[in-house]
């Protein structure tokens, strides 16, 4: 099975409430309401054509996948974290201005290797950067719809 990268937008009225522990996180997390973006096992690499690294990163692009704030412990899933709906804005401005032309640029499948960036056991393989291109263009979509919604974003990967 695998991680599997989600982004689910939030309502910044709900989010508030998921924040206060007013509502069940993972009623929210599992429940129908709500449409949630499955980023397949594409998320790793996404954050390192984003970042340039596995795990690091700066600003709103970092913030996309690996950022945020987290839930701490209010989650059977404990690596779910929130962007505000501020915060979401901010990501889907950064996002717009890369393309796809940027990120092939930025793709290294020797050094992508060498970094263990998740699923790829070779990303020399024929299809991978496609694969991920694939993913970000969802991503960047989901990410530009929240801030026209005034949106905030959960993070988590199962």
């Amino acid at each position: 099975m695998g991680m599997i990268g989600h982004l689910k937008r939030v309502p910044d009225e709900r989010l508030t409430a998921l924040i206060g522990g007013n509502e069940s996180l993972d009623d929210y997390i599992y429940g129908a309401e709500g449409e949630e973006l499955d980023l397949d096992k594409a998320w790793h690499g996404i954050h390192y054509l984003l970042c340039g690294d596995s795990w690091e990163g700066e600003g709103p692009l970092f913030d996309a996948l690996m950022g945020g704030t987290s839930f701490e412990g209010r989650s059977e899933e404990e690596n779910v974290r929130y962007l505000r709906p501020q915060q979401t804005r901010d990501v889907a401005q950064a996002l717009d201005v890369i393309d796809e032309d940027q990120l092939r640029a930025g793709f290294s499948p020797d050094d992508m290797n060498e970094a263990g960036v998740y699923p790829s056991e070779d990303w020399n393989e024929e299809g991978e950067l496609d694969y991920v291109l694939d993913y970000y263009r969802q991503m960047k979509e989901y990410y530009k719809t929240a801030a026209e919604r005034g949106e905030g974003m959960l993070i988590y990967i199962l």
